[in-house]
């Protein structure tokens, strides 16, 4: 997106996510890395770190949250992508009519949007979001 306060695109890459075994770390090296800034959100049941490169102080350009208790050794820790849709409903009845699986079944973020992660018929693993209001944090 060219416009900070855009919405992005159907079909445009919108947001890139880290679930991790270790926040902490994970916050150090991305900080150190990349001079990204972390600010850590209250989710309720879970923290959710957004980053900011410091250059950038309006956009967050990913996120981030632990691999919850229950899942750890069985999610590893990974990046996901996701891509703008303009119906996370009828994207997912369209992607499983190609071959896809259902990893993540479609489910609301408060009321900025819903997800659902899919993987393709190749395994890539890929995440499908449908704004519902401005994300701009």
């Amino acid at each position: 997106m060219s416009d900070k306060t855009a919405m992005p695109q159907t079909g445009e890459f919108c947001w890139n996510e880290l679930m991790t075994s270790n926040a902490a770390k994970a916050k150090e090296f991305y900080g150190a890395l990349f001079g990204w800034e972390c600010t850590d959100m209250d989710m309720g049941k879970m923290t959710y770190t957004l980053f900011k490169h410091k250059s950038s102080e309006e956009k967050g350009i990913g996120g981030m949250m632990q691999i919850p208790a229950d899942q750890t050794g069985k999610i590893p820790p990974h990046w996901l992508s996701y891509i703008s849709v303009e119906d996370v409903d009828a994207s997912l009845k369209k992607a499983q009519s190609l071959g896809a699986k259902v990893l993540v079944p479609v489910t609301p973020i408060s009321d900025f949007g819903k997800f659902t992660v899919i993987q393709d018929p190749q395994g890539a693993s890929i995440a499908l979001w449908q704004n519902l209001k401005s994300c701009k944090p």
